[in-house]
């Protein structure tokens, strides 16, 4: 397993997409917004939230650019602006937590990590083999679910991932990432100390027992009913 590639920054135009290579005009640009956006944030037209102050930068900056838009178009503002303007938030942190977990690989560098082609990549992807998100038409794949080590691996990727995928096939690829990555602190047979906050992720990587690994069947069963764990 190769463990040089780069993991893509998830923002990255693909390969084929033509870049502007004029880079002071966008840069200019952006500077006149900011400008723009901290002068409307010191008249008091753009009131910032508690709750955004406690965000990171990258969140805090949305959440201010976003409430920003929404006093500019307020006077026009239709059903439609206001569920782009959510669904633009929501992507923004979810990419953000994806970073925050160690981020994806596109569809040639799962290629080049596993030693296959793109071809049985996506083949494995539509036989839930391995899980992947599409983000802007393009598929990705979270890097928790690739290891070269020996004890927890099968073909380069992390063992209970196809099996525990097939009990997840109903859920978008969103639900089904944060079935691997919520924490939880439900009390599992064979989890010691009961009680502990896991991941169903951190769980694999530690090779669970036959008893242990029933139980996260049985999670990824109930998944997403009233009252699961």
């Amino acid at each position: 397993m190769t463990s040089a590639i780069q993991k893509r920054n998830i923002n990255d135009r693909s390969s084929d997409k033509q870049i502007y290579h004029d880079s002071v005009t966008p840069a200019a640009r952006l500077q006149n917004f900011i400008q723009e956006l901290a002068d409307d944030v010191r008249s008091g037209n753009t009131h910032i939230s508690q709750a955004s102050m406690a965000h990171t930068d990258a969140a805090f900056a949305l959440d201010v650019i976003i409430e920003y838009m929404k006093n500019r178009a307020v006077s026009s503002m239709t059903t439609e602006k206001t569920r782009q303007l959510r669904r633009l938030h929501s992507k923004a942190l979810f990419l953000q937590t994806l970073e925050k977990d160690g981020g994806v690989y596109n569809s040639a560098q799962a290629a080049e990590i596993l030693g296959k082609t793109k071809t049985t990549i996506r083949n494995w992807k539509d036989a839930g083999q391995l899980l992947a998100l599409e983000i802007d038409g393009e598929f990705y794949y979270p890097v928790f679910q690739f290891t070269d080590a020996e004890t927890i691996s099968d073909k380069g990727v992390l063992k209970g991932i196809p099996e525990l995928l097939k009990n997840l096939k109903g859920f978008s690829d969103r639900m089904q990432y944060s079935f691997f990555m919520e924490e939880r602190n439900t009390v599992l047979n064979g989890l010691l100390p009961a009680g502990r906050v896991f991941t169903i992720a951190e769980i694999l990587k530690n090779k669970p027992d036959q008893e242990l690994m029933a139980e996260l069947h049985r999670l990824a069963r109930v998944y997403g009913t009233q009252g699961a764990a």
